[in-house]
């Protein structure tokens, strides 16, 4: 159809005084003298579509109803849809005449007399709103109007546009065609959009099996769809069927014993059951479909806002293709209820990311469907110590040799980015020098912080951001990082794209879960392509690889075994309040977080046992990613030997710079109340947690924004040392 051109500037010049003194007249005499109520109506009516259909706004779209879309899964199958109208649309003709019959006598009695536009009606709504009262006084094509173009606010602009595309819509369509996108569009409760789904949920039968109560009981709805509640106030709901029965009755379109046996009849209403729950509606997999919903708000073939592409995806009746593991998400379900299934256990979050590709194949928000948020993608929670890989990367890049020692003895006193830090180990502990393969492997506090005093806060934002974490998450950078203090947290979304490049040998993969659209047409508007880079050198990587395996082998992370070569790394942050385990084989890298959804409550006693990421989550890392890889070829871990490196420093002692005076050093401190600006100190910290806002300032000064240079101790060269505990 081809678009009005300057519609409203063609509208300016005509004589509107003289049109609307008419019209007014007309209104008037409708209004006044009853009995010439039906025929000047018809006139005005007709007068009405005349004047105003040459400049009514375009109408283009109106043949596509607004329809969920469908998501699909990676092979085909059905996940679920995306939106809150959900429809069968049925032809006129496929529906009893007594249902047209009572919706009109519920909604627009004189539809097909009629031009579009009630005077009267529309008379009577201009004196009451003008006193403050509603009424909306609409015909059927002024609702569908309402429906499609202007929306529902109650003013005087708003009305006269709905009665511009009113005339349009008549101009261009049949009764019957606009009746039928009625029955089709109106919503009558309980998320069904449209005869068909209505008859569906109130009554369990097809629409055109409805008898005549049932139909007047369904177009009574219309006016009130979510008022009119026949499952909790059925009272009032029959008055109402009754009232239109009799209107049916009253135009002829119900002899009298039809009318006495309908007034009869119960409400006769099947099961209560919902044809629709919303945004990522769905029976498989809805935080996933959820997910969906926001990532096409960025997808600029949809429109060119967020707000409009979001709408086309929840309304254009697409077919979207996705990444999603139907299987896999199962697994995950099955072990988050295997390990923490009770009422009172914490909840997890699962995401797992194809390596080398990005495509998310699970993203599993827990077991709570009454969550207002996802933990899995939105739930930004301290990382604690499965942070520590990012500064290990940074120290290759730095070139220090992971076989280098440190002291191990807790607590330390350091100077990082030109501020005093004192850290702990958990209750103390130490091990003497070890090197920083054994401080990964048994998540030694001291020793990261050291490396990071050594290295900067702003290369290991760099390698994280390279990974895959946002860089919103990591500004500030700050000292804190090494151990995963961070001061917005990160998402289980982040870590398993951040861990998943290690396993692709440093490529970088845009996690996304949209691969293909597909219009009502089966015509392809989008299609994904791969956002890939080379963010580590793939022998950096193995190195990194090597290290984590060895941490599920004989360190925090034994749990977590699979049976297969897999490497990762645990995680708690301050006060057990959040917990994860992160790992990876070549074909899969998943995040598993466990915690409370309110917040970082402390989890201890859950079961006899303080959370830490080496122990609901391993578990559930392990019986999940079992279940997920059956059947999947065994591949190896892609490692590398430090030694190809070619590192600018040899193997070293590396002794921490001399304690600073304690009035002057900032004790590392675990504020539950999430200050970033700690002032008392906490003992202990387990040995793979971290604080969750840990943010080191001097006592005494403004904490300075540039960094000291890092520490120059003189080292001796000594041999990798032979007494330290590892898996073979």
């Amino acid at each position: 159809m081809e678009r009005t051109p300057n519609v409203w500037n063609r509208m300016k010049g005509l004589p509107w005084l003289a049109i609307g003194g008419g019209l007014l007249g007309c209104l008037l005499l409708v209004a006044l003298v009853p009995p010439l109520r039906r025929g000047v109506a018809n006139v005005a009516s007709r007068a009405i579509l005349v004047v105003a259909s040459p400049f009514a706004p375009d109408i283009k779209g109106f043949e596509d109803l607004p329809d969920a879309s469908k998501v699909v899964a990676r092979d085909g199958a059905d996940v679920g849809l995306l939106g809150l109208e959900q429809r069968d649309p049925v032809r006129l003709d496929q529906v009893p005449p007594h249902v047209s019959q009572a919706v009109l006598a519920a909604e627009d009695a004189d539809f097909y007399s009629h031009s579009g536009v009630d005077p009267s009606a529309v008379f009577r709504a201009m004196i009451n709103n003008a006193r403050g009262q509603t009424q909306g006084g609409s015909t059927i094509t002024q609702q569908l109007a309402k429906l499609n173009y202007v929306g529902s606010n109650r003013t005087f602009l708003r009305k006269f546009k709905e009665v511009l595309y009113a005339s349009k819509l008549e101009s261009k369509y049949s009764k019957d065609e606009l009746l039928e996108r009625y029955l089709n569009q109106v919503y009558f409760g309980e998320g069904a959009y449209g005869i068909a789904l209505a008859s569906q949920a109130f009554f369990n039968v097809p629409p055109g099996q409805l008898n005549p109560a049932q139909a007047a009981m369904l177009a009574g709805k219309i006016r009130s769809p979510n008022g009119l509640d026949p499952y909790k106030d059925p009272g009032t709901v029959q008055s109402r069927r009754d009232q239109v029965l009799r209107n049916m009755s009253r135009q002829g379109w119900l002899g009298g014993a039809e009318l006495e046996s309908a007034l009869a009849s119960p409400l006769g209403l099947g099961p209560r059951k919902a044809t629709g729950r919303g945004v990522g509606s769905a029976t498989k997999a809805p935080d996933f479909v959820a997910f969906v919903g926001r990532e096409a708000a960025g997808i600029e073939a949809l429109g060119s806002t967020a707000d409009a592409r979001r709408k086309q995806a929840f309304t254009g009746g697409y077919t979207i293709e996705t990444t999603v593991d139907l299987k896999a998400t199962d697994d995950a379900v099955a072990a988050a209820k295997a390990v923490l299934g009770a009422p009172n256990d914490p909840t997890t979050a699962i995401v797992s990311i194809q390596p080398g590709d990005g495509a998310i194949r699970v993203l599993f928000g827990g077991l709570d469907p009454n969550l207002e948020f996802d933990p899995a993608s939105q739930g930004r929670r301290q990382p604690g110590s499965s942070f520590k890989p990012y500064v290990y990367l940074a120290m290759l890049k730095e070139g220090i040799d992971p076989r280098s020692q440190f002291d191990s003895a807790s607590p330390q006193s350091l100077r990082c980015a030109n501020a005093p830090w004192t850290v702990n180990n958990f209750e103390g502990e130490g091990r003497g020098m070890i090197d920083v393969d054994e401080a990964m492997t048994r998540s030694v506090n001291v020793v990261f912080a050291q490396l990071m005093a050594r290295v900067g806060p702003e290369d290991v934002r760099a390698v994280a951001e390279k990974a895959g974490i946002n860089r919103d998450r990591l500004t500030p950078p700050e000292c804190a990082m090494a151990l995963g203090g961070l001061r917005e947290g990160v998402t289980p979304l982040e870590q398993a794209s951040g861990f998943a490049t290690f396993a692709a040998k440093g490529l970088a993969a845009e996690p996304y879960a949209i691969t293909r659209i597909k219009d009502r047409r089966g015509q392809v508007i989008y299609e994904r392509r791969p956002k890939t880079n080379q963010a580590f050198r793939d022998k950096e990587a193995g190195v990194v690889n090597a290290a984590l395996k060895r941490v599920v082998e004989g360190g925090t992370g034994t749990a977590a075994n699979i049976g297969r070569p897999v490497a990762g790394k645990t995680g708690t942050s301050e006060n057990y309040g959040n917990a994860w385990f992160v790992g990876y084989t070549p074909q899969l890298a998943t995040a598993v977080w466990v915690g409370r959804p309110e917040g970082d409550v402390p989890m201890r006693n859950v079961r006899g046992i303080n959370v830490t990421g080496g122990s609901f989550p391993a578990r559930i890392f392990s019986q999940y990613m079992r279940a997920a890889l059956a059947g999947v070829p065994v591949q190896e871990l892609y490692t590398a030997n430090v030694d190809e490196l070619n590192l600018k420093s040899s193997v070293s002692t590396l002794v921490p710079p001399p304690p600073l005076p304690v009035d002057t050093t900032t004790t590392t401190s675990f504020n539950p109340d999430n200050n970033p600006f700690p002032t008392t100190t906490v003992g202990t910290i387990p040995p793979d947690t971290a604080p969750r806002r840990t943010i080191p300032r001097p006592t005494t000064t403004v904490r300075p924004t540039t960094t000291v240079p890092r520490p120059t101790t003189t080292t001796t060269a000594v041999p990798r040392t032979t007494t330290t505990t590892r898996a073979p």
